[in-house]
């Protein structure tokens, strides 16, 4: 059989700077699929990758499956297929079994070995960290819930809650726009909180039974005024007033760190003693809660507002260019299907 030729745009070492590259692969390893790349969504963590040269980034990709290996069961040529930051584990650890592949001690975590991942035009990928796309959702929109649907949604999904519950979602952006959708799907009273009133139309259309400025914060008599939450997931990167945030938890509550901070966080101890809140990590979900995300955002009907750009060198310069400039409105997908 000819080896498969695939043709991918990798880092220069300069930043928001790419080149076309080919390489050969000698075929499928038994558990292994080659995916065709139809649409591949730009997330802010390729950006982190950039100063190395000669790495294929992406890891929002969705396609069509065009070579099964030979001990493929769960993939057929045609099936449409996408993955995402997690590209292998051990799968026989604790954490496996209990459907925490991305726990696993052994995984192996994007951009891997810098080859087969989104900004290519195809790739080769472990079949069992593959992912069925339903037919409700097309490629453009399929490619955001790859990771930044699926973060959110495990924000969620791993904390048990329930819709009962209050949940804030700070920050209207690639990840808080698709948090206000889930956690208004999801059933609970959702909180959108922001420093920017402009931001108050957008998040009541995605979802958002209220919305808080945070800039009052500062005030104590309207922070005492806001009714407490039962979860908070910061979908930013900025330096918060952590205390303030902790001070707006129910007792028990927690709060999730989904965006990466800049900087270190701290925080009073004694305050969540006596509340028994939280301040917990939380990152893109297993294989588990990867096809639920799936599955919840096709029956619900929840999709990212993305720009489209040309699958193209140009394309991802420029797509890669607004995420960095923080313009992007709100997630970038770059595809040549449309």
């Amino acid at each position: 059989m000819a080896p498969i030729v695939i043709t991918s745009f990798v880092t220069t070492g300069e930043p928001g700077k790419f080149k076309e590259a080919k390489r050969e692969v000698d075929g499928l390893k038994p558990h292994e699929i080659l995916i065709k790349i139809r649409a591949s969504a730009i997330c802010h963590t390729d950006c982190y990758y950039m100063g190395a040269p000669d790495l294929c980034l992406g890891h929002e990709p969705v396609g069509d499956v065009t070579q099964v290996g030979s001990d493929v069961g769960n993939f057929k040529v045609g099936d449409r297929a996408g993955f995402s930051y997690v590209k292998s584990a051990c799968c026989m650890c604790s954490e496996c079994i209990a459907g925490r592949d991305n726990y696993c001690p052994d995984r192996v975590m994007f951009p891997g070995d810098g080859n087969n991942n989104g900004f290519a035009d195809q790739a080769v990928v472990d079949s069992r960290f593959a992912y069925h796309i339903p037919d409700a959702m097309s490629y453009v929109d399929a490619g955001p819930i790859m990771c930044a649907g699926a973060t959110v949604f495990n924000s969620l999904f791993s904390t048990a809650t329930s819709p009962t519950h209050r949940v804030a979602v700070v920050g209207v952006g690639g990840l808080g726009h698709l948090a206000l959708q889930f956690a208004k799907k999801w059933g609970t009273e959702v909180v959108a909180i922001s420093t920017s009133d402009s931001k108050k139309e957008e998040a009541t259309s995605f979802g958002a039974n209220e919305f808080l400025n945070s800039r009052k914060f500062d005030d104590a008599a309207f922070l005492s005024s806001v009714e407490k939450f039962d979860l908070i997931i910061n979908t930013t990167s900025a330096d918060l007033p952590y205390d303030q945030y902790m001070s707006l938890l129910k007792p028990l509550g927690k709060f999730l760190v989904v965006g990466v901070p800049t900087k270190p966080m701290q925080v009073e101890g004694l305050p969540l003693i006596l509340n028994g809140s939280a301040m917990q990590g939380s990152q893109t979900g297993g294989r588990v809660s990867l096809n639920e995300t799936l599955k919840f955002a096709a029956r619900h009907n929840i999709r990212p507002q993305i720009e489209i750009l040309p699958f193209t060198l140009d394309g991802l310069e420029q797509g890669i260019q607004r995420v960095l400039d923080n313009k992007a409105r709100y997630r970038v997908v770059l595809t040549n299907e449309v």
